[in-house]
């Protein structure tokens, strides 16, 4: 497919973050996990140079310029090699998975999957863009912090070029795309954050199937942010994959995810006391992973003494002190206040974000 000049048009396109309400790790296993969509999004917007006096500063050959001001990224590539960059890393993410390569050897720079993602959705689509083009990114999100950042970032970055471009995709294509681009970040992606950071809601998700429930947000339910762990996913998805766990140990994950699917779904079953002890479970799981810092598991304990209960919920860390995002269940604002001001730690409600990606032209 080719685009042509004259169906280019300037774009934005938005996506949420995400947070697992239980499931991580479990979910590279096969099990089920219960993911939501949170009302912090990353936004994109595509701006194409058709004054050629402008683009003279820039390469002879198309370019994209890729700008993150939150982070200072400022960098320029021609398209040709973007497309090599997106082969690149696909090549060295099949030598990881014959274990002939680390997963660190893949990215030189972190903005590398950013735009190994743009390379392949233009591969993939047959894309021939002969114009100079900027996308600016910005983002809600806590970087590497348990919010889907990643994805987050991948699917409005690739929504907005398709829509620049005049492509037709749908929400599952865009899936597609985005989990391409997970696997060469984490090794293995069970594909649950492109998922939800595409269609938006709550979601159970397991086998790369999703379900969405049709759930309000339960009450005296809070995201806290450890802060950014010192260790990436890939390495905290390896190290649990070391250790071997027998398949009965990863049904009680299946389990768990099953009970707090019911409780959110009967009305008549009490929401607070329920998810407590349920949460209550679920961290004591993660802790015999060893992806629970010890900082994040006294807090969580001074939680726990205070009638509440709290999980990390993404991948956790293996090293340092911060577990990135926790989920707090079963204590009052002027609690959980207290506490995180003690600890150091930005908290805030959790809701449930029902809109996924969003794109446009302008």
């Amino acid at each position: 497919m080719t685009a042509p000049v004259d169906a280019l048009r300037n774009a934005w396109a938005t996506a949420p973050g995400k947070v697992i309400v239980t499931g991580e790790h479990a979910v590279v296993y096969g099990q089920p996990a219960l993911a939501a969509a949170i009302n912090r999004l990353s936004t994109a917007n595509l701006t194409w140079y058709t004054d050629h006096t402008l683009s003279q500063s820039l390469q002879t050959s198309p370019c994209l310029t890729l700008a993150m001001p939150q982070v200072d990224l400022l960098r320029c590539i021609s398209l040709s090699e973007l497309q090599q960059l997106s082969v690149q890393v696909a090549v060295q993410h099949e030598a990881f998975l014959a274990g002939k390569a680390n997963l660190s050897e893949l990215f030189e720079r972190p903005e590398d999957l950013l735009l190994a993602a743009l390379g392949y959705a233009i591969s993939a689509n047959s894309l021939t863009i002969d114009q100079h083009l900027t996308i600016e990114l910005q983002t809600d999100l806590l970087l590497g912090g348990g919010m889907g950042s990643s994805a987050s970032l991948m699917s409005a970055l690739v929504a907005v070029l398709l829509t620049a471009c005049g492509v037709k995709f749908s929400n599952q294509q865009l899936v597609q795309y985005v989990l391409v681009a997970e696997q060469w970040q984490h090794g293995r992606s069970s594909g649950l954050d492109p998922q939800v950071c595409v269609q938006g809601g709550l979601q159970s998700f397991q086998a790369g199937q999703a379900k969405r429930l049709d759930v309000s947000t339960p009450e005296q339910l809070y995201l806290v942010t450890s802060g950014k762990p010192r260790s990436s996913t890939g390495e905290c998805v390896e190290l649990v994959r070391q250790q071997q766990h027998p398949a009965e140990f990863w049904q009680q994950f299946a389990d768990l995810e099953n009970a707090i699917e019911t409780v959110l779904l009967d009305s008549n079953i009490t929401h607070k006391a329920s998810l407590v002890e349920l949460l209550k479970i679920n961290h004591r799981l993660l802790q015999s992973l060893q992806v629970v810092p010890e900082k994040v598991a006294a807090f969580i304990t001074q939680v726990e003494q205070s009638g509440g209960a709290g999980k990390i919920c993404g991948a956790g860390s293996i090293s340092g002190e911060q577990g990135g995002l926790l989920l707090l269940a079963g204590i009052s604002d002027q609690q959980i206040h207290a506490l995180c001001d003690q600890a150091g730690y930005e908290y805030w409600p959790l809701k449930w974000q029902q809109q996924g990606v969003a794109y446009g032209v302008q």
